[in-house]
Order: C-alpha cells, then sequence, then structure tokens
C-alpha cells in the first residue's frame, strides 16, 4: 500500500508538472528518472553525489549502482560540483526528473565547503522542486539509503514527513530550501539547519546545525533546544517537568505571546524580550490525591515560571557566546525598527555584544476532571 501511495504522490508530481508547463509531450513517467532524495558528501579528496531514484516499473533492469527494491541509487564523483555532475550523467540512461526531489541531504564535511554554492547551484536550475527540504547529517548517505530502503521507504519522504510532523506538533520548525536561500543572500546569514542521523536504527531529527555566514559552524542537539525553539517556532509545545515537594510534575507549556523589542542608544544594543505562556498540569509521579491547593499552585507557576526565564535566557547567551550568530533573527526584529542604523552595522560584531531582558508568565491550570486537590475534582 505504501508503494502504490508512493506512485500516486509521484504521478501527481507529474502531472502538476506537465500541466503548469503545457509541455505535455515531454514528461513521460516512462522515459524519467523520478528522483525523489538528492544527498551530497565529501571524502577522498572529493565529491560524491547520491541520487535516489523511485523505482516505480517492477521490470526494471538492476545495472550496476541500483540497489534492490523500490528505488535506485545512482551516483557520481568528482573534485567540483560541474565535473561531480558530469561523471554522474555519464552513468544515466534516462533524464532525470528533479520536480519530485522531497529532500536535499548535505554531510556537514560538504555543508563546510560547498553549502552556498550548491545551493546557488539549485536555484538557477528551474527544474528542481523548490519547496522541498534541505537537512544536513553527519551520518554517510549511503547508510541512510540503506537504512531506508530495508524498510522500503524514501529518505526523502522520510524527511518529509518528520520535519513537518515535529513542526505541526510545535516542537520545530519547517522551511523550504528557497526560504534558506534567500537568507544565505542577506547581508547577514545567521540560521539553523535540522541535521538527521540514526537512533536504533531509525532516521531522526538529532539537532540542528549552526550556518554562521556561509558554512557550519556548530551544532545544538536536539534535547538542548526546546527554548531555542521558542523563538523559531510560531506555536510551541513542550512539556516540561517540575519538581514540587516529593513530587515531579508534568506539566505542558504552550507559548500563547511573543514580543521582542529592540531598542539601540549610545551605540548599544538592547532587547525587551516578553513572553506569555499557558500552562496545564497533566500528571504526577505519584498517587493522587496530590493535595494541591492555591497556594501549591501559584508555588508551581513560580517555579515554572522561573524555570522557563532561565532557560530562555541560556538559550540566548549560547547563541551569543559559545556559537557568536544570531540564529534567533534578533537582526531581522532590528532591521526592521533601524534600518539605517543596521546598515551600516556590522552584526556578526554586534550582536554578540546586545543586551537582553527576559520576563515570563505564565497562566496554570490543571487537567480538567482530575482529581489533584485534596478532596476536588478540578
Amino acid at each position: 500500500m505504501k508503494h502504490h501511495k508512493l506512485i500516486s504522490v509521484i504521478a501527481i508530481f507529474i502531472f502538476l508538472a506537465v500541466f503548469l508547463t503545457g509541455c505535455w509531450d515531454s514528461v513521460d513517467i516512462n522515459d524519467k528518472l523520478i528522483v525523489t532524495t538528492i544527498a551530497f558528501d565529501v571524502k577522498g579528496g572529493e565529491i560524491w553525489y547520491y541520487l535516489e531514484i523511485a523505482n516505480i516499473e517492477s521490470g526494471k533492469s538492476k545495472d550496476a549502482g541500483e540497489s534492490a527494491g523500490k528505488y535506485i541509487i545512482r551516483k557520481g564523483h568528482g573534485k567540483s560540483l560541474t565535473e561531480t555532475r558530469d561523471d554522474l550523467d555519464t552513468h544515466l540512461n534516462e533524464p532525470l526528473f528533479l520536480s519530485g526531489v522531497q529532500a536535499l541531504v548535505f554531510t556537514e564535511n560538504f555543508a563546510k565547503e560547498y553549502l552556498v554554492e550548491y545551493l546557488y547551484r539549485f536555484r538557477v536550475n528551474e527544474t528542481y522542486r523548490k519547496k522541498g527540504l534541505t537537512v544536513i547529517t553527519k551520518e554517510d548517505p549511503e547508510e541512510l539509503y540503506k537504512i531506508a530502503h530495508e524498510k522500503n521507504a524514501s529518505v526523502g519522504f522520510l524527511v518529509e514527513g518528520i520535519v513537518e510532523t515535529l513542526d505541526e506538533s510545535g516542537k520545530s520548525f519547517k522551511r523550504t530550501t528557497m526560504r534558506l536561500i534567500e537568507n544565505l543572500s542577506a547581508n547577514y546569514t545567521g540560521i539553523l539547519i535540522p541535521c538527521i542521523g540514526l537512533q536504533d536504527e531509525e532516521i531522526s531529527i538529532t539537532g540542528y546545525s549552526v550556518i554562521n555566514g556561509p558554512t557550519v559552524t556548530g551544532f545544538l542537539p536536539v534535547e538542548e533546544s526546546t527554548c531555542t525553539m521558542f523563538f523559531k517556532v510560531d506555536k510551541p509545545k513542550f512539556h516540561f517537568i517540575v519538581p514540587y515537594n516529593d513530587m515531579n510534575l508534568t506539566l505542558e507549556v504552550l507559548l500563547k505571546k511573543r514580543k521582542i523589542t529592540p531598542s539601540y542608544a549610545d551605540g548599544k544594543i538592547n532587547y525587551d524580550i516578553k513572553m506569555e505562556f499557558r500552562a496545564e498540569l497533566m500528571y504526577g509521579d505519584k498517587k493522587t490525591p496530590y493535595n494541591l491547593e492555591d497556594a501549591d499552585m501559584r508555588e508551581v507557576t513560580k517555579i515554572l515560571t522561573a524555570m522557563l526565564k532561565q532557560q530562555i535566557s541560556n538559550a540566548i547567551e549560547r547563541a551569543q557566546e559559545e556559537f557568536a550568530c544570531d540564529y534567533l533573527q534578533f537582526d531581522d526584529i532590528f532591521r526592521i525598527k533601524y534600518p539605517v542604523e543596521f546598515q551600516n552595522m556590522d552584526w556578526g560584531k554586534e550582536f554578540p555584544q546586545a543586551g537582553t531582558t527576559v520576563d515570563v508568565k505564565v497562566d496554570l491550570s490543571t487537567k480538567w476532571g482530575l482529581d489533584y486537590g485534596a478532596n476536588k475534582v478540578k
């Protein structure tokens, strides 16, 4: 069933490409190699180019370089991007169809040297699907393909599904490759790109690669990124564990309002950061009743508020001191209010020196219908 679904999705891509261009005789699924994922690596002093191609013809021959199953892997290598693509072309028995590409996967080694060059090359090629995603990995692309293909899955579709699921649940963000290119083309570039890896033989988001200027300069593990997401995600929602008395209480925390106001005086940049959260007590690690009265709820609110304020401040400090990179996009906020001043600044030097004031408010409630009080149903 999954294979039939994949074929249907790819067929839709082809139909739209044909319909929108009006070239009814230019695309034939039997005469194209439908690319779903493109991966790059650097090893042995060469660039390696890996294509994942949907094997939608059951009778397709198994030439060298192909993998058994529903996907084919084709490779090329060379000293430059142009040489690598030229080498790949010598192995292709049919033209490539690139409008089905779900994800670009760059190894960290490749991204450090060729991120900007390849994405600019991507931009001028009108046959690419522009809404695809870009991710970075520390893994060998061949290992990623192997793990996915053993489950008859596409790396590109897996990546897109994982990123979209996290985005919809408020735990991460989704940025298209074209949005990434826009950021790279700005006067200042400080961004995060999702990083994928293998955990328990499964492809997952392991963190975020820090992009400062044209290259990768650091890595933010996913388990340490929660409060950074309060700046990056539209409606972030996470669970926090608050110790209270002899219990550990689990609370669902949703950011309701975020307001960041810059100021500039005497050559000093400052940001006033206000965040309002709605929190809901979900459960504790002890048997109910928890005997939580109004005074207890106020104390839990106070603990959570202090926890959030500290962790948000730590997230800002880490961006400024450890990475010296404004992936929080404070530059956009400052530029809108002070366009002339920003134009004359070196933001890479200004951002680490910017002052911040963080104010956090929390509205805490309990899960409806659960008995958290001594004798009450809240």
